[in-house]
């Protein structure tokens, strides 16, 4: 069944022929004239299809989890029809306009500083936490609600259980009970349970002209505000554009995120706990890293680019060294088995990577006196 046939459109609209976008293994993503339709819907739209997926997976549950982004999350396309038969989604088109990985990686230094901090506000207003919309989305993601939370729980776990099993990590039994007594105090912090985006990677960060607008909420989803903010603090937890970022600028972006989520959530800049939070969630996207990572690390790979894969990301050595070096140097006091592992880690990483490619995790070009050439990876 064709779009323009769907159920779900208003009856008399009819759509161009698709431009193809990218889209993923997991989507198509079209832009499509409107040639007969509502006035509001403008003079095109996006339409996404999900491609079915194995039941139960987490890639099977994206239509949801977007529908639901795109029906409550502000600063998100217009939801403007979808189709649950098909997996279709009809959203308002933005145009074309640059992404944050564009600035980080091709612009100067005052505009990548600025659109970044930018961008970490957007994150932070736009999240829910009103209890009709948490209803309504939990009602929608249904399975999708516990299956993110066993996976907060059992990624981090299994990334260290790896390290174990490689040989990275002599033991780790304090460094486990550690970290799931810190991810459970997440979990059982329902006050700051939120309706996040998730992946909100520089890509799906377009910058117009009315502002920071989130692209790709196959991601969005309900749990601890921290895991939004700690994709401010890190940053860019699950994405491949992740270098350097330049002394303060985090810091900045953070409070930043606080401000704008305290919209919602009073006290919580003056929260001591608040810090500690960020702290617990980043070393569970560190953690969750490592599982997914190890394995391209160790053959030297380096991480996938955008949507076109036009533009690579860094050494995957380089990332998780960083990583772990960071969790080494900020958890230390609070969860010291935890950092202790980390630090072998990273220490395992500099003897057994010494060969090939480079373990620094080099600037973002915005912020690099050296440009990047055009045989280097980006």
């Amino acid at each position: 069944m064709s779009v323009a046939q769907s159920p779900e459109l208003p009856p008399g609209v009819v759509l161009g022929d698709p431009t193809d976008l990218g889209g993923s293994s997991r989507s198509t993503v079209h832009r499509r004239e409107v040639l007969s339709g509502p006035p509001e819907w403008g003079g095109s739209v996006i339409v996404k299809r999900f491609v079915p997926m194995p039941p139960g997976s987490r890639a099977a549950m994206g239509y949801q989890r977007e529908l639901v982004g795109l029906a409550h999350l502000p600063g998100t396309p217009r939801l403007l029809a979808h189709d649950d038969a098909s997996q279709t989604l009809v959203m308002e088109d933005l145009g074309t306009h640059p992404t944050l990985a564009n600035v980080l990686l091709d612009h100067e230094a005052k505009d990548a500083w600025r659109h970044t901090v930018n961008w970490a506000r957007a994150l932070g207003r736009t999240v829910r936490t009103d209890p009709d919309t948490m209803a309504a989305a939990r009602h929608r993601l249904g399975e999708a609600v516990s299956v993110d939370r066993d996976s907060r729980r059992d990624f981090p776990r299994r990334g260290l259980l790896l390290l174990r099993q490689e040989g990275v990590l002599r033991d780790a039994p304090g460094a486990t009970g550690q970290l799931l007594d810190a991810l459970d105090w997440l979990e059982h912090d329902t006050r700051r349970q939120v309706l996040g985006p998730g992946d909100a990677c520089p890509d799906n960060a377009l910058l117009t002209d009315s502002g920071v607008r989130l692209v790709d909420l196959e991601g969005a989803g309900i749990r601890h505000l921290a895991y939004e903010a700690a994709y401010v603090a890190e940053p860019f937890s699950t994405c491949w554009c992740v270098f350097t970022p330049p002394k303060g600028l985090t810091d900045a972006a953070t409070e930043a995120f606080t401000a704008a989520a305290g919209e919602q959530l009073p006290g919580l800049e003056e929260d001591p706990d608040w810090p500690r939070q960020v702290r617990v969630a980043v070393v569970a996207w560190v953690l969750s890293g490592t599982l997914w990572l190890l394995e391209g690390a160790e053959a030297d790979l380096a991480m996938g680019g955008g949507p076109t894969a036009a533009v690579l990301g860094p050494p995957m050595r380089a990332l998780l060294v960083s990583r772990w070096s960071w969790v080494a140097r900020e958890c230390a006091t609070e969860m010291p088995d935890v950092a202790a592992a980390c630090d072998e880690a990273a220490a395992w990483a500099r003897r057994a990577w010494r060969e090939g490619s480079p373990l620094e995790l080099r600037p973002y070009p915005a912020f690099s006196p050296e440009p990047l050439r055009p045989e280097e990876p980006r």
